[in-house]
């Protein structure tokens, strides 16, 4: 949908234009400062001082108190301490060592004789008293009287004290332009000026809306192609879907031929299949005789495989038991061999023995013949006689324990003789 068309721009309003002030016979216009006195203010005990219809111009050493003054007209025209960047309260203007001051300012009415006076007391206590023509007022009523006369004190480019050319300087194009209007004096420019900010704010959101509308109507143009897209689209499915249906009609009889040639394709290669089939029986028959013959040999064949199958699992028991047997003599030869070779070494033994034996009863022999040795039996054994002085005399037990190893090393040879024939039984087996 369209949007509606934006309300026509409301004219600027032009209300009734102030005619320029015209100067007297005086050469003053009407607003002129025309006397100012001033009162234990500042530096000033005492002040009066008439400033001319055109350019005044404050001289004098530093300190003479030429800002002084510039802050007397600012604050009696009911400026604000604030606007000369010294004093935050009127208090601090009040010249030091005294309680009160006052600063009293003369303008020029609309006739030479028409004369406006303003008074402003103020005291270290931060109070302020206004005078207007004599009578005590209201701040807001002066502030009228001198908005008649169009003074602007806290315009910077009206009134521009010496403390605050840093702050002016700071000020952007567009507050210059804002205080110039101001300062002119005609009371439409501002007025004027902030309707063209408000009319160029709206200008501007009009051609933000404009550029929507347009990017809007790129869009929908563009949808529109699209849909033209998709409406050939729709036309061209609603005639292949005619075209669908046709065939979905003719389908069947298509089908029906289609299967009708089929069926006549299949009843051919039915009867080429059935003589082929009559073939095959008779070639199976033919072939069918030596097959029977086949299968009983196969089965006589079969017959004669389980027997020597038989016979082969008794072979291997029959193996096995070989094997177990040829086991067990091992195992019996391995410990004859093993017996064998204990008895060879007793047999070295014994031969080492019989040959100490026979070694220790020559060395007896020897020892005997050299002892005369004489044997008697008797009760308690052996008793051994040797020579003395008188004759043989009995040796006591000593001597005769001390044979006792050559007896042993006898039986030991007498019994070394068996052994040899004990080897030879296991040798060559026992006699019969």
């Amino acid at each position: 949908m369209a949007a509606p068309r934006a309300a026509k721009r409301a004219k600027l309003e032009r209300g009734p234009r102030a005619a320029p002030p015209q100067r007297g016979e005086d050469d003053y216009v009407p607003g002129n400062i025309v006397e100012i006195e001033l009162c234990n203010f500042m530096t000033y005990d005492r002040l009066v001082c008439c400033p001319g219809p055109r350019l005044n111009l404050v001289v004098g050493p530093n300190g003479s108190g030429k800002s002084s003054l510039v802050c007397a007209i600012a604050l009696g025209l009911a400026g604000d301490p604030n606007i000369l960047g010294r004093a935050s309260s009127v208090a601090g203007f009040v010249k030091r060592g005294e309680v009160t001051g006052h600063v009293k300012i003369t303008l020029r009415g609309d006739t030479p004789d028409d004369k406006i006076c303003i008074t402003r007391k103020i005291d270290t206590k931060n109070k302020s008293e206004w005078i207007l023509n004599g009578a005590t007022v209201p701040k807001k009523e002066v502030i009228d009287v001198i908005k008649k006369f169009n003074i602007q004190v806290n315009n910077l480019t009206q009134f521009l004290p010496q403390d605050r050319v840093c702050e002016f300087a700071k000020l952007s194009p567009i507050q210059l332009l804002e205080e110039t209007e101001k300062a002119v004096g005609d009371p439409d420019l501002p007025v004027q000026h902030r309707q063209l900010v408000e009319r160029s704010k709206e200008l501007k959101a009009l051609e933000v809306a404009l550029k929507q509308k347009e990017q809007t109507l790129n869009n929908l143009k563009a949808l529109n192609a699209e849909q033209e897209k998709d409406v050939e689209r729709v036309r061209l499915r609603d005639t292949l879907l005619k075209k669908a249906e046709l065939m979905k009609k003719k389908l069947p009889w298509l089908q029906y031929d289609a299967i009708k040639s089929e069926y006549k394709n299949v009843q051919e290669e039915e009867k080429i299949a059935q003589k082929e089939m009559e073939e095959a029986a008779r070639i199976w028959e033919d072939a069918k005789r030596p097959i029977e013959e086949l299968k009983k040999q196969k089965t006589s064949y079969s017959l004669n495989t389980k027997k020597v199958s038989n016979q082969m699992n008794e072979n291997m028991k029959n193996r096995q038991k070989i094997v177990d047997a040829e086991q067990d003599l091992n195992a019996q030869l391995k410990g004859t061999f093993d017996d064998i070779d204990d008895l060879k070494r007793q047999e070295r033994s014994h031969q080492q023995r019989i040959l100490n034996a026979k070694e220790d009863l020559a060395a007896a022999e020897r020892e005997l013949k050299d002892l005369q040795l004489c044997y008697t039996d008797t009760a308690g054994g052996w008793r051994i006689a040797y020579p003395t002085r008188i004759g043989y005399g009995y040796a006591p037990d000593t001597p005769r324990i001390r044979f006792r190893p050559y007896l042993k090393n006898l039986d030991t040879y007498r019994l070394g003789y068996e052994y040899p024939t004990r080897l030879g039984q296991i040798r060559y087996g026992p006699k019969h």
